[in-house]
């Protein structure tokens, strides 16, 4: 159960890669409030301040109550635990606590206080699927906890060529910091592909004007799976300036496209890179530069981390992850 099914949406990402292996010994169905393609139940919600929040429905409950295991994919979903006599198991993906911009303080604060709310029926849940350690260290206190990564396809996201230039890949909101990977690259050769959208995107364009290199920073928006591996494939190394990071997605995707990889020391990054391993970690703008201009001068060390990259990437294939469900899966019938 999730509140979407969309593609591009890291929790839609996991419910879709873990159906498509467990399906063949397990009934699976979806149940989302928005989806794209066939095979999804509808559910009902609304979206006070914004925040989309499903509406209680007793035939949903109903219908719930035939399934052996109920996996609870977003946070508000999870009050139906207490309701029903099947185990729940809630995946948890985390929410920001970087405030983005343009949000007002008393929609946050709401945020804020529904999120600690949901806490009590998430007491019920039967156990708490973490997808880092760090977010399940917020949530320590709920329920009993494990921590199961997200993963790769191994199959797809594989080497490439060094195109020469700079990936980003995500959502363009002020926490990702994506304007601090313009002015990076304002002192450096290469050139920076970004995509995804959001509502910086008219400041990014405005400051890669600015700082003249409007030329240099190309912004690809929304790609298909198949474009956005091929830019993976393609780049020299990817990079990020986010404040927060509640897994890391992209970091893991370059990485299994042989790709070193840079972001900041921060929420669960640090999971997914090792230190002067498979990329860098920064504590500041200053550090994030410099190894940006690292990995831009020297291939050798670029092909030696994404070398290891892969390697790390290896133990994220999605077969071993939904293995790891399944076993959880089994563990709450007993």
């Amino acid at each position: 159960m999730n509140h979407t099914f969309l593609p591009g949406s890291g929790p839609d990402r996991v419910i879709m890669e873990l159906s498509r292996r467990l399906r063949d010994r397990h009934d699976i169905r979806i149940f989302a409030c928005r989806w794209e393609g066939e095979h999804v139940s509808k559910v009902s919600c609304i979206h006070p301040l914004g925040f989309p929040v499903p509406l209680p429905s007793y035939n949903l409950l109903k219908k719930l109550e035939e399934f052996d295991v109920i996996n609870v994919h977003f946070y508000p979903f999870c009050y139906y635990a207490p309701l029903l006599r099947r185990p729940v198991v809630m995946t948890f993906h985390g929410w920001t606590d970087v405030p983005e911009r343009g949000v007002s303080p008393f929609v946050w604060a709401s945020r804020e206080v529904i999120m600690d709310l949901l806490k009590l029926p998430a007491r019920r849940c039967s156990l708490i699927v973490s997808v880092s350690r760090y977010l399940a260290n917020k949530i320590r206190n709920v329920s009993r906890t494990v921590v199961i990564p997200n993963g790769v396809d191994l199959s797809l996201y594989k080497g490439g060529e060094d195109g020469g230039y700079v990936l980003y890949v995500g959502r363009l909101v002020w926490y990702k910091g994506v304007h601090e990977l313009i002015r990076a690259i304002a002192s450096m050769k290469m050139d920076l592909h970004v995509v995804g959208r959001g509502p910086e995107l008219g400041r990014l364009l405005r400051l890669a004007e600015y700082l003249g290199v409007k030329g240099r920073v190309k912004f690809l928006g929304k790609l298909s799976e198949e474009e956005l591996i091929q830019e993976y494939k393609n780049c020299s190394f990817f990079a990020s300036a986010s404040k927060w990071e509640g897994f890391g997605m992209p970091f893991l995707e370059a990485n299994a496209c042989s790709k070193p990889v840079i972001g900041y020391n921060r929420a669960a990054i640090p999971e997914r890179i090792r230190h002067g391993y498979n990329g860098f970690l920064a504590n500041d703008f200053r550090e994030l530069k410099e190894y940006m201009r690292i990995l831009e001068e020297d291939e050798g060390l670029r092909r030696e981390m994404g070398a290891r990259g892969r390697e790390l990437a290896g133990g994220y294939d999605w077969d071993v992850i939904a293995a790891r469900y399944e076993r959880v899966f089994q563990q709450v019938l007993r």
